[in-house]
This record gives structure tokens, sequence and C-alpha cells, in this order.
């Protein structure tokens, strides 16, 4: 889950491209920087032993061949460049590794001498290297011994702190520059989650972010306009019909009431009962859609108070306590929502109904649960839809399809979460888990 979460963050993966990047550039910066110093260093060390021997082929050149040696002796000094006699060499352990820039060395003398010179080294107990360079001077073998120590290849120093510095530095700008560029963005989607859960987000800045991201910020503002608009508009058509229909209907039951004894009488007034109820509904749809009142609400206090309701109407219901947990909610959303859940219970389950409140850690849980069939598993998703009935009760059950639509509106607006389960012990149970505020 946190590889998925990183791997898809717009942020991390503009951090990550840029420090790459860098990281990249440096290391290639470094590679050319390394390899020209390297060259430029053994350009050095060829010119200095071609400039030392023709030194030495002049100083010698002017003393007798006898006195050689003791001028030899004179001129050398402890690690210093210095010209040995050819059998100098006996008796001394010398190394056969050679560094890299060692190697580079010994072909750049190959290349400029026109031959491959015998290259050896000396390193004594205190790590001071020497190179011994077989030449010839004045046609005799000599050893070149030159000491490494000023040519040796440090690799880490200043240059190495200042890479490492602009690094830092370009991974910083660059990360607040991301972060500045995906901010937007991350107000656009979590307005995108609050419009998803039928909450109208307030408007962003469109001010902020790039062309391209003002461009979506302002489209976005536009179409949660367009959708209040419509919604309000649904709202005030569903509302007003509903509110003209209950006029006639309540003249229609007023007239069958007066007409006295009448076979169809009892009909009559079941049906405009029950188109009440539909235009009830209707508007219990319409309001769901409003911004809800948040209060505190004794969950157990309010289902006593739906169940007494009901019980009045002689209906067989039930209810179980557990817990007594108080949540802030709209009041008259939540018996909305109770009342649906019993009425469907009633409509299409078996008594009894039973009523359950009780808290899962940090949530509240409202259940109703009856003895029926309940909905298939494979037909629940498709039943929370505005005016689905399923076939089995389709045009015989009174009802408008929207009990469970207006109950998954509640609960999606109080960021609950509707569950559908079978009975432990046979029936259907739905559950509203609406969470608690936190403590503190």
């Amino acid at each position: 889950m946190i590889r998925r979460k990183i791997g898809g963050s717009l942020f991390l993966r503009l951090a990550l491209l840029v420090i790459l990047t860098v990281v990249a550039t440096q290391l290639i910066t470094w590679w050319i920087v390394v390899t020209e110093r390297r060259e430029l260093i053994a350009k050095q060390f060829y010119s200095q032993v071609i400039d030392t021997l023709a030194d030495l082929e002049g100083r010698l050149d002017s003393v007798p061949v006898a006195k050689r040696p003791a001028y030899l002796t004179d001129y050398n000094r402890p690690w210093l460049t210095q010209l040995l006699p050819a059998d100098a060499d006996k008796g001394r352990t010398f190394s056969t590794h050679l560094t890299d820039f060692e190697t580079l060395v010994t072909s750049r003398l190959s290349q400029g001498m026109g031959h491959t010179p015998t290259v050896k080294i000396l390193e004594s107990p205190a790590q001071r290297r020497q190179l011994w360079i077989s030449v010839r001077v004045l046609g005799a073998p000599y050893w070149l011994v030159v000491p490494m120590g000023r040519f040796r290849d440090h690799v880490v120093g200043s240059m190495s702190l200042a890479a490492l510095l602009a690094s830092l530095c370009a991974i910083l700008v660059a990360s607040a520059i991301a972060w500045r560029t995906t901010m937007p963005i991350s107000r656009v989607v979590k307005a995108s989650r609050a419009l998803s859960q039928g909450r109208i987000p307030e408007p962003l800045d469109e001010r902020i972010g790039s062309s391209e991201i003002r461009a979506l910020t302002k489209g976005f503002n536009g179409m949660a306009r367009s959708l209040e608009a419509a919604a309000s508009e649904r709202r005030l058509m569903l509302a007003g019909l509903s509110h003209d229909l209950r006029t006639p209907l309540t003249r229609l039951k007023l007239m069958v009431e007066l007409q006295g004894d009448n076979a169809d009488a009892s009909g009559m007034l079941s049906d405009i009962d029950e188109m009440s109820g539909i235009v009830r509904q209707f508007i219990d749809f319409a309001r769901s859609e409003e911004k809800p009142r948040s209060e505190p609400v004794a969950l157990a206090e309010l289902a006593s108070s739906v169940v007494a309701r009901f019980r009045r109407e002689h209906l067989d219901v039930q209810i179980s306590v557990a817990a007594e947990p108080e949540i802030v909610a709209d009041p008259l959303a939540l018996e909305r929502l109770l009342s649906n859940l019993i009425d469907n219970a009633r409509r299409y389950g078996q008594a009894p109904v039973v009523v359950q409140v009780d808290r899962d850690g940090d949530h509240a849980l409202l259940s109703v649960l009856d003895h029926g069939h309940g909905i298939p598993p494979d037909l629940r998703q498709a039943a929370l839809a505005p005016f689905e009935r399923l076939a089995a009760h389709r045009g015989t059950d009174g009802g408008s399809g929207l009990g469970l639509a207006i109950v998954a509106r509640i609960v999606k607006q109080h960021q609950g979460e509707l569950i559908f389960a079978d009975g432990e012990h046979g029936g259907f149970k739905v559950t509203a888990r609406l969470p608690m505020p936190v403590a503190g």
C-alpha cells in the first residue's frame, strides 16, 4: 500500500525525477572532471620527467664519466626526484600493483618516449610511494625515481564537498518547485472527493499555479457551480411537485371519508395513503440533498423515539441498545434514515423488526434487522440507486424506489458507511456506520 502510494503521488514522482536528474548530471560531471584532471596530471608528470631528464643530461654531459656517480650522490635528495644507478634496485622489494592513475602515467610515458619503459613501485613503511622508471641518460642505464606524493589522485576534497552541496541545493529548490506545482492539483483532488461525497466544496483560488492548472481549477469551479445549480433546481422541482400533490390528495381523502358507507372506500383510502407516502418520500429525497445540520445527537434516544412512533402504528418492532453513542449529525436526517429502513423492513421483510444501537471503536452503529429473505448480494449495489425497485416487488409494493437511496445519501453526507449483511440467525441486516467525534 505504501509503495503504491509513493508510486502514485505526482509530487513524489516529480521529486524523484529531479533527484535522479541531478544525481545523474553530477555523476557525469564528476566523471568528466576526474578524467580531465587525471589526463592533466599525467601530462604534467610526463613533462616533469622529460624536463628532469633533459636537465640531468645537460648537467652530466659536463661532468667526467668517472665523477658522475659522486655528482649524482650530491644531487639526489630523499623524497625528491632522483637519478640512481641501474643496480640500485637490487635488494629492494617492489610492488607489482599499480593504481589506475599510475597505469595512466605509465601509458603516457610509453607514448611520449617511443618505447615501454620498465616501471616499478617502491612503497616505504611510511606509505610513501615512489615510481621507478628505467631510462637511459647519455647512453647509460639509470633509474629515475619520482615521488608520487604530489601526483597522488585525490578524488575526495573540496570539489566533492562542492558537488554535494550543489546537488542538495538543486534538489531542495526543485522539490519546492514540484510542491508548488502539485499543491493546486492536490486541492482540486480534495475538492473533487468532497464533490463525490455529495458536498459542494468552496470555490478554489483560480490565480494559483501554471496556466494549465489555473484552467483546470477554473473548469472545476464551473462544474461545481453547474452541479449545485442543477441540484438546486431538482430539489426545487421535487419539493414543489410534492407540495402541489399533497393538497389534491388531502381533498380526495376527505371526499372519500365523507361518502360514508362505501364498499370501495377502504381500498381508495389505502391507495391515497400510499400516494401520500410516495409524495413524502419525494420530499425526503429532495431534503436529503440539502446540507445537513450538525448538532450532538444521542443515537439511542433518537432510535427509541422513532421505534415508539412505529409501534403506535401496530408494527412489531423491537429495540436493542448495546451502547449509547453520541454523534454530531442532523437529527431530522437520521430520523428519516431510520424511518426508511424500518419502512423497508416492514414492506419487504418479515416481523419482528429489530433496531440495534451499538458502537465499534470510534464509530456508532445503527442497524435494522428483519427476518425476511433480504436482498441478493448481486442486487445490493443496484438497490441504492434512486427509483430502483427489485423486479420481485415492482409495481406491487406501493413504494417509490427512493427509500434506500435516501438512506445512502444521508449516510454519505455524514461521512459514514452503509453495510448490508445477512443476519446471524437468518434475516437481513442493514447497518449505518457513522463516525463519532474525536475526544480532545
